[in-house]
């Protein structure tokens, strides 16, 4: 049975690059948001050369993952598909914000969905000396609860799975620098770095993700 990739909409940030930002506050940043579209590319690069990279494509309606492996001289692309049924985001004004996305995918005879709720505080990033970013052009969302409900369903027999985790603040957190900020639409960027060390391996993560959010 082929596995159905259903991306994802969160990492851990180590570094953060941009080019140009805007500025924003507290009173454009608060609404309902919809996510109208997401961008995501990640690369990992393991000591042996071996690459994954990773691409991720969502609209209000749909999404797409293309994941392609390349060990040596031979290289394997797999594409998978899926429904969005949910993908929305409260920014509060009191500093807290939920995140919900839902996904639905067939193959075959095989259905699978996938719901995730994200919630936590956020909040500016300060001025740091030195650095080319200016008041309010970085956001840091902490992630302090992650709940997911998954279920696979082949032919007329389903099984489900829960998780629920939570989180320190600073433990798991998304930092994204402000493109664009309207009334009624915000753009995010993150470019995400990060090396893993395990004995004598090791492998490098990167990621580029972008999406705009627009008022409910």
């Amino acid at each position: 049975m082929k596995k159905i990739i259903f991306g994802t909409l969160s990492v851990a940030l180590l570094a953060v690059t941009v080019t140009s930002c805007g500025k924003t506050s507290t009173g454009k940043m608060a609404n309902e948001w919809k996510v109208s579209s997401y961008n995501s590319v990640a690369t990992e690069i393991e000591t042996n050369g071996d690459k994954t990279v990773t691409t991720t494509t969502m609209t209000e309606t749909a999404s797409t993952v293309t994941e392609v492996e390349t060990s040596g001289s031979n290289s394997q692309t797999s594409t998978s598909a899926a429904t969005v049924k949910a993908n929305d985001m409260a920014i509060e004004k009191d500093g807290t914000w939920t995140w919900t996305t839902g996904l639905s995918a067939t193959n075959g005879n095989v259905t699978q969905t996938s719901n995730v709720v994200r919630s936590g505080t956020w909040s500016f990033v300060s001025k740091t000396k030195g650095d080319e970013f200016k008041k309010n052009e970085r956001v840091i969302f902490n992630v302090l609860a992650e709940n997911s409900t998954g279920s696979s369903t082949v032919g007329s027999i389903t099984t489900s799975s829960t998780n629920n985790s939570t989180y320190l603040a600073g433990e798991n957190v998304m930092v994204f620098t402000v493109k664009e900020s309207k009334k009624d639409e915000l753009q995010l960027e993150m470019d995400a770095k990060n090396t893993y060390t395990s004995g004598n391996n090791s492998s490098s993560y990167t990621e580029t993700q972008s999406f705009t959010l627009t008022g409910k």
